[in-house]
């Protein structure tokens, strides 16, 4: 851990906010700043912590006590986007210049439902890259209609997103995704489903619910050689190793990097464009039927050859690009760079909505039940 870090993440959450970051070294999973909020004095623990204090962190609504890296799911939204896109990359689906058959008009009308896109006005025809920089809903619907229900839960379930990441401290819990096709007969009954699912699993919305540190996980991954570094806090003789990966070439890889270049240079995050320094990085929103959008920004830089790897997700900060500005200081602070800089970043639109709320359990397994065991998600809404 790198406690120099760690506290200029506490000086600079946002103030009154919920939410988490986490810091990693990309090339080895070394955990550099682990944050979560609303937090708690540790020292009130030392030599006995007082009957009312101990009531007030258990009985607030806030939950202090909970460690929103580790032991919080939400939909991942956006940032989803590139575990969607190196799918089909690694079955040959897309390339980098590939285009889908229907352009964006700000929608895609599939069977009797209109699935919309954030962008109402549409974006036109665009590539893989340019849809993942503009955060195009209507190219990963199709995108997700190409690569097929089973594929997407087969992927993502070898890629370990029902699972935990194996971090060095207790209670984490694991994230939620369907098992497989047989996950949707049981819920909605045999042959009473569509292929409609996949469109919504594409965005990051529909039954998939993600920890924090499963995310930065991912990013990890496509930060570094594609392979998976378990995340550690405690230092060994050596690190936490897997045989993991997501089994893309070298060009493949790239490919997704300038992607996420372009995310931060032109796209949906570029309010965190840093002068001296390329991000890497994708935004996210995911919707909340409890109030307002959770915001997601998970980015490594430098972006050619990253040292650091930084998610943050903001419990109702209504749009992604809210948790710009945390991460992007965060890598600045790390790297060095010049303070100044860091503190010109501010929140801008587009906001990178995904289209339709789900329920999501925010708060963990330990809480009373309100989904089916094998869910992530209640059962979506029909429209």
């Amino acid at each position: 851990m790198d406690l120099d870090l760690q506290r200029y993440i506490s000086r600079t959450f946002p103030a009154g906010q919920r939410g988490a970051v986490m810091a990693l070294n990309p090339n080895t999973g070394e955990v550099l700043a682990l944050y979560s909020a609303p937090g708690f004095d540790p020292n009130a623990f030392v030599g006995g912590i007082s009957a009312p204090y101990w009531r007030s962190l258990n009985e607030s609504p806030a939950h202090p006590l909970l460690d929103r890296a580790i032991q919080a799911r939400y939909p991942p939204g956006s940032t989803w986007k590139l575990a969607v896109a190196a799918m089909a990359l690694k079955r040959g689906i897309v390339g980098p210049r590939s285009h889908m058959p229907i352009p964006c008009r700000g929608g895609l009308q599939y069977g009797n439902r209109f699935f919309r896109c954030w962008n109402a006005h549409g974006h036109g025809d665009l590539t893989l890259t340019e849809a993942i920089a503009q955060s195009c809903d209507v190219y990963f619907y199709q995108l997700g209609i190409k690569l097929g229900v089973t594929s997407l839960l087969e992927d993502a379930n070898d890629w370990g997103f029902r699972g935990r990441t194996g971090i060095d401290l207790p209670d984490e819990i694991s994230s939620e995704f369907p098992t497989g096709p047989e996950y949707y007969d049981r819920l909605y009954g045999p042959r009473r489903w569509t292929s409609a699912v996949a469109l919504n699993l594409a965005i990051g919305q529909g039954e998939n619910a993600q920890t924090l540190a499963q995310m930065v996980r991912l990013y990890q991954q496509l930060a570094s050689d594609g392979r998976v570094r378990t995340p550690f806090v405690v230092r060994r003789a050596a690190a936490p190793g897997t045989s993991a990966s997501l089994e893309l070439n070298p060009d493949q890889l790239t490919t997704l990097r300038r992607a996420m270049i372009a995310v931060v240079e032109e796209g949906t995050a570029r309010s965190g464009r840093l002068t001296g320094l390329q991000i890497a990085g994708k935004t996210g929103t995911a919707q909340n039927p409890h109030g307002a959008s959770h915001g997601w920004f998970i980015g490594f830089a430098p972006a050619e050859k990253p040292e650091i790897v930084v998610g943050a997700i903001i419990e109702f900060a209504q749009h992604g690009t809210a948790a710009i500005p945390i991460v992007s200081r965060t890598i600045a602070h790390y790297l060095g760079l010049e303070e100044t800089a860091a503190t010109r970043l501010r929140v801008t639109v587009p906001t990178d909505s995904a289209p339709a709320p789900f329920q999501i359990p925010v708060l963990p397994d330990s809480l009373p039940p309100v989904l089916p065991v094998d869910s992530a998600v209640a059962r979506p809404p029909t429209r």
